[in-house]
């Protein structure tokens, strides 16, 4: 099995590692949402997972990247509470590099080499 690196690859493991990471610091720091944050972890795994495996259809990269775009969106603006800034920063971070992969897989956006 080999693996090509390119942008694409690296996106999406930014964008799953960052949201697995921010999901962790969450629900270690027992603040607010935490249902969300089990679902950033299980989704973030989720798209992680499926940079190494495929995974089957309805699974697929492109519906876990919304459902934690969703996710990501509702931590940002739904934050209870003043936490650290570094998670707020993250999340944003993650969300960001999340929603260049829904808008790839859609086809709203072209990236050269994608």
């Amino acid at each position: 099995m080999s693996i090509t690196i390119d942008l694409w690859f690296v996106i999406q493991l930014l964008a799953s590692g960052l949201a697995v990471w921010d999901a962790i610091v969450r629900l270690r720091g027992h603040r607010g949402n935490s249902i969300l944050a089990i679902a950033e972890l299980v989704l973030g795994g989720l798209l992680l997972l499926s940079l190494f495996v495929s995974l089957p259809g309805f699974v697929a990269a492109f519906p876990i990247a919304l459902l934690l775009l969703i996710d990501l969106l509702l931590l940002i603006f739904l934050r209870g509470g003043r936490g650290a800034r570094g998670t707020r920063t993250i999340t944003i971070i993650a969300a960001v590099l999340t929603a260049v992969i829904v808008l790839v897989r859609a086809g709203w956006l072209n990236l050269p080499g994608v």
